[in-house]
């Protein structure tokens, strides 16, 4: 099944349309829309409305890991190279009130760009950001990762956003934001398409012992938590199905030892970015 959550109406409607997706009548706390293939939900604008959309979405459903889960939405940023419309894929949230961090492992064939996103808990303005620093804002995405961590490993989260303004929401016009929404529907069908077939190549994928006893000493020797070593081993099969050697991608890390959790989670990254 596909799962998209969307905080606006004018962000859903192009979906709906496109997607020929019927309302489902019988639910009355969110406004939800389905096909036999795709289910789309309305959350509401912030990320404690996305978040409360995405556990209800999820937990009223029988999760596979084959299932794909998109956040389509409008996102705010101070550098003009960037045309309004234009969709970028996310391969970084940081929620601005906590500094927590979650990475979508995003592996997308479309030529498309890819953002850092910031999770604001209020529309931004320029005065707002450091003018030297790049910026992409929005007010869901964090919500939506931090519930869709509880079902779903993250190369079966997708976030997807489309520029809307640079850091002046104040001059927003619906009919143009509806637009950029239409206009990026095939973008979006072909990247729902490939990420289906991503995750269905996964049925039957496993690690060899010798892959397993790599990481498991790995994860020992860097202080790994238990929920990083799940993502490690369920990354790794991720990486095994693009057809990645993953023994000799990450054995270089076998002999490193850290004497703090911090210093571990540094190196998490970089395996996972081997992993990619």
């Amino acid at each position: 099944m596909v799962f998209i959550v969307t905080a606006l109406k004018i962000e859903a409607e192009p979906l709906i349309e496109h997607f020929k997706l019927k309302k489902d009548m019988d639910i009355h706390c969110f406004s939800v829309y389905r096909n036999s293939d795709i289910t789309l939900i309305i959350s509401g604008v912030g990320k404690v409305k996305s978040a409360m959309a995405t556990m209800y979405l999820l937990s009223t459903h029988q999760t596979t890991l084959q299932d794909v889960l998109l956040n389509i939405g409008f996102c705010g940023t101070n550098n003009i190279k960037y045309s309004l419309g234009t969709m970028v894929a996310v391969n970084k949230v940081t929620d601005m009130d906590t500094k927590r961090d979650y990475y979508p492992d995003v592996f997308i064939k479309e030529s498309i760009p890819f953002a850092n996103l910031c999770c604001y808990s209020r529309p931004v303005a320029q005065n707002m950001v450091q003018e030297e620093k790049e910026v992409f804002c929005d007010m869901e995405s964090a919500g939506i990762m931090e519930a869709s961590k509880k079902f779903y490993y993250a190369h079966q989260v997708i976030l997807l956003k489309i520029v809307s303004d640079y850091l002046n929401p104040e001059k927003l016009d619906k009919l143009s934001l509806k637009n950029f929404v239409k206009k990026s529907t095939p973008l979006i069908e072909k990247i729902i398409k490939n990420a289906v077939q991503l995750n269905s190549s996964f049925k039957g994928v496993s690690l060899d012992e010798n892959e397993k006893s790599l990481l498991d000493t790995i994860s020992q020797n860097l202080k790994f938590s238990k929920t990083m070593e799940k993502m490690l081993f369920k990354n790794a099969v991720q990486a095994k199905a693009k057809g990645i050697d993953v023994y000799n991608k990450i054995y270089s890390f076998l002999n490193i030892e850290v004497n703090s959790k911090l210093e571990g989670k540094k190196i998490f990254e970089e395996i996972q970015q081997k992993l990619k």
